[in-house]
């Protein structure tokens, strides 16, 4: 077993080393320098101590059956049989070899023939047992009929090999104990060769990189133990007092030791696990079974290897961990302890508009989807991609480090139309697939509408559609031009083909001439540059590679925004127009080793044009950052409305009219959720650009922006003048992780009640009273409901409040206050409303309403000596729903 765990050593070291030089140049995104050779001792360390590990085990489990059952005495029985078959006549010794070479090839016939056969019977089947249990019987049955075939081709296949043998050199090599193994290799490598010919084109799209590390340790293992033998004689020799089994496991300890030490040591640096993560087979998920391994209080994370749990003794507390705001605790392990103070209004920064600006002005929002900024001749691009734009640009506030908050358009847009930051929109996530928009948020369409605008939208993707209710605001609606783009078939949302430009620029001026005269906001969305690239025969080609293809699209889209703002110019509109255009997000082209967009924050995939061009102000160039929240209150600014403390970003006016200096120190900051297994935040300043992956592997990373641009060098263990770009992150990570409303939530003394009603539910938590207005409520409508409790102590766990409302019908009104219960303390009063929406087909009459605290199918048990309690809910009152 000690040769095993040398050996495996041997192995793993030598994987780790062709590993890491494969992917040598790669790895500068993380590393450079001696940085490299920190990650190969780390890599080194790693696949040396799995692979050390996994030929301990193997032996040891061989050993089991070697020594403990009856498989041990049919190897030695057979291998005896074998040497003395050879012993008298090598070329009788080939029975393994024609059993294996006849074996492989019927058996893959066999089973491959009832896979084929069983499918299309199966297919169609509903009793999932039936179905397994026929699977079974079909494969047991394909294995026997093809142990019965190679044992009758076997025979033949013998003699001829036996005849083979007879030939000089022959005999040796077939008779060989390891020549059964080898063409079992040879014959599924074969196999598996042909295999993946025939599916590369599905096989290219998967991380095949893991499974060939691990083929390649396998290879490397037959080499590897004539060596770990020698190794283990050497180690056996060091005169080493004890007995003989200490003595023998003394020397693989130490070394596993030695190669654990090694990847702890080297691992410290936040670029090196990176590094190993992206660029190596399993670095990964190797580093994710140590910090397993290293979990004490079990919560999921570890302290060792970046695993960002600060406080191992404690469930609590861990990245991603709840946080309780002004405890004095750092519940996940960044930013330390938030404070629940409320934003301010000041924070939105209006200023006074110069009269120079046009009291009548109109507003067209242009949105172009997957446009990077640095594929525009306006922010340098060396092809002439975008020559109407640019004459925009010339004209107006270009900001050049403008930046959306997330890589895809389910949350730039959401962020565009609201003004806030992606997951601090209020979604209706009723709706299937992407979620829409509650009638909570306040959209720029509502803003513009209260300054007396005629509001228009023309867009052309599904996701518009107005059952996401982003036409809150808009007079007029149309996405009828989402039909000239077709889904590509089992792509999803990254993939589609067809045009629109030209027709969204034939709606848009259509719209123009509708608002007759009126002032009108417009906004339109141009989708063309989403991937795939086409061809467009009306404007210059600059080739046909994927770079080429998609900056004639854009030149393309560009073409048919000319186009809009011609007609605004042949209408008279031009001077009294403000016109904004930004893309939603951007596209990768390999750097980071990414293409397309959607789950990384990186400049490729977030940096975004950003011009705002408004008559009566001058041309300028802002280096102060800007994002896509800046644009609602901006837009409210400019058409002198009011400020609000719901809008996340600031107004850009006083830098666009000179007013004020560019605030040189502002970050923005990102957010990304994808199926709740890819979190990531990042803020941005001028210089730089830090991201933190809260998930799945805890990890900071830190690009200079304004050296480089492309971020292909993380500099997080250098981070020079971008020393406090962890800090600023943590610390508004913290507070966006506060649910809305929490602060407020939280009152300093017992309310008055007028008319308390006191529930207990469990000794936690008293519901004092639940109050809404006494008149009827109308079908549709809303009611509000303010709920005033006691905390006794914290209640962890997921509860939540339900509200039923039982008469004619049934409607629910069930949430979790917006102050969590696992943050609630003893003495403490919460104090919130919540409305309710009585559904539109609610049937009129008077409704009890029943509350109480749930958990999944659980209900916290209630008592009440002011009400009638059933089934550990409160009868709280009644509501009215008239006809």
């Amino acid at each position: 077993m000690t040769t095993a765990v040398f050996g495996g050593a041997v192995a793993g070291v030598a994987t780790g080393a062709i590993d890491v030089l494969w992917s040598w140049q790669a790895l500068d995104q993380f590393v450079s320098g001696a940085g490299k050779l920190r990650l190969l001792v780390y890599v080194l360390g790693l696949y040396g101590l799995l692979a050390g590990l996994g030929g301990g085990a193997g032996a040891a489990l061989w050993a089991f059956f070697d020594r403990a059952t009856r498989l041990g005495d049919l190897v030695r029985h057979a291998r005896a049989a074998h040497h003395a078959a050879r012993a008298r006549n090598p070329g009788e010794a080939v029975a393994g070899l024609s059993l294996a070479l006849a074996g492989v090839p019927v058996l893959a016939a066999t089973v491959g023939g009832a896979y084929l056969s069983a499918v299309p019977l199966l297919a169609t089947r509903k009793h999932f047992g039936l179905v397994v249990a026929v699977a079974m019987v079909a494969c047991l049955g394909a294995l026997g009929l093809g142990a019965l075939i190679t044992f009758a081709l076997a025979r033949p296949l013998e003699l001829g090999l036996r005849a083979l043998a007879r030939r000089p050199g022959w005999a040796r090599a077939l008779s060989s104990p390891r020549a059964p193994a080898l063409a079992v290799a040879g014959l599924v490598a074969v196999a598996a060769s042909v295999a993946a010919l025939m599916a590369w084109e599905t096989l290219s799209l998967l991380p095949l990189r893991p499974a060939l590390v691990a083929l390649l340790a396998l290879i490397l293992a037959a080499p590897a133990m004539p060596i770990g033998a020698r190794l283990n004689a050497r180690a056996q020799a060091l005169p080493v007092p004890g007995p003989g089994p200490v003595r023998a496991a003394l020397a693989p300890a130490l070394v596993a030791l030695v190669l654990l030490t090694c990847a702890l040591t080297a691992g410290r640096a936040d670029g090196v696990r990176k590094a190993a993560g992206a660029y190596s087979g399993l670095g990964g998920p190797i580093t994710r079974t140590l910090r397993r391994a290293v979990d004490l209080d079990r919560d999921g994370f570890s302290p060792i290897l970046g695993g960002g749990d600060c406080d191992d003794w404690d469930r609590l507390i861990h990245p991603g961990g709840i946080e309780i705001p002004d405890d004095g605790l750092d519940q996940n392990c960044v930013g330390g302890d938030p404070s629940a103070s409320p934003r301010s209004v000041d924070e939105v920064g209006f200023a006074a508009v110069p009269a120079s600006v046009p009291r009548d002005l109109s507003v067209v929002l242009i949105t172009i989807d997957t446009i990077r900024a640095d594929h525009l001749g306006a922010y340098g691009y060396h092809r002439d991609t975008s020559p109407h734009i640019d004459a925009v640009a010339e004209d107006g506030a270009l900001f050049v480090n403008g930046w959306a908050h997330a890589p895809s358009t389910r949350y730039s847009v959401p962020a565009i139309l609201t003004g806030r930051w992606p997951l601090q929109v209020h979604y209706d996530t009723s709706i299937r697939g992407w979620p829409g928009l509650l009638d909570d948020n306040e959209t720029v369409a509502e803003h513009m509408q209260r300054a007396g605008m005629y509001t228009g939208a023309v867009l052309n993707y599904w996701y518009f559609d107005p059952q996401r209710h982003m036409n809150q605001g808009f007079d007029y609606y149309d996405n009828q031009n989402q039909r000239y783009h077709r889904a590509v078939s089992g792509k999803g949302p990254a993939e589609s083909q067809g045009s629109s430009s030209k027709h969204q620029t034939d709606k848009a001026v259509s719209f123009i001439d509708r608002a007759g005269g009126r002032r009108f906001f417009l906004w339109v969305h141009y989708y063309d540059p989403h991937y795939r690239y086409e061809p467009h025969p009306e404007v210059p080609s600059f080739g046909d590679d994927e770079v080429a293809l998609y900056d004639g699209e854009i030149r393309y889209t560009d073409l048919h925004i000319g186009r809009l703002i011609e007609a605004l110019k042949q209408r008279g509109l031009y001077q009294r127009t403000a016109i904004v255009i930004t893309g939603d997000h951007g596209e990768g082209f390999g750097e980071n080793g990414i293409d397309l967009h959607g789950y990384h924050l990186y400049a490729a995939q977030t940096k975004v044009p950003l011009i705002v061009r408004v008559p009566g102000l001058a041309p300028t160039r802002v280096t102060m950052p800007a994002a896509h929240a800046d644009l609602v209150p901006t837009l409210v600014n400019l058409t002198r409305g009011r400020a609000s403390a719901e809008m996340l970003g600031r107004s850009l006016v006083d830098v666009m009219s000179g007013q004020a200096a560019p605030d040189q120190d502002r970050w923005v900051f990102q957010q990304l959720s994808y199926e709740n297994d890819n979190e990531k935040r990042a803020a941005i300043s001028q210089r730089c650009h830090v991201i933190y992956n809260v998930s799945p592997d805890t990890s900071w990373e830190l690009y200079r922006v304004d050296l480089d641009p492309l971020e292909g060098r993380d500099v997080i263990d250098d981070p020079g003048p971008c020393g406090d770009a962890r800090e600023v992150l943590g610390a508004w990570y913290d507070r966006t992780e506060l649910p809305a409303g929490a602060a407020d939530a939280l009152v300093p003394e017992r309310p008055a009640l007028a008319h308390p009603t006191p529930v207990s539910f469990g000794d936690e938590v008293v519901l004092l009273a639940a109050e809404w207005p006494s008149r009827p409520v109308r079908p549709g409508q809303q009611v509000e409901i303010t709920y005033t409790f006691e905390a006794r102590a914290p209640l962890d766990g997921g509860w939540k409040l339900f509200a039923h409302f039982e008469g004619p019908g049934r409607f629910l009104g069930d949430h979790e206050p917006p102050r969590p219960l696992s943050w609630w303390r003893a003495g403490q009063y919460i104090r919130y409303t919540h409305a309710v929406t009585v559904p539109a087909q609610a049937r009129p009459g008077r409704y009890e309403v029943w509350m109480g605290l749930f958990r999944n199918n659980q209900r916290r048990p209630a008592r009440s000596d002011a009400v009638e309690v059933r089934d550990d809910r409160a009868l709280m009152g009644t509501l009215e729903v008239a006809p």
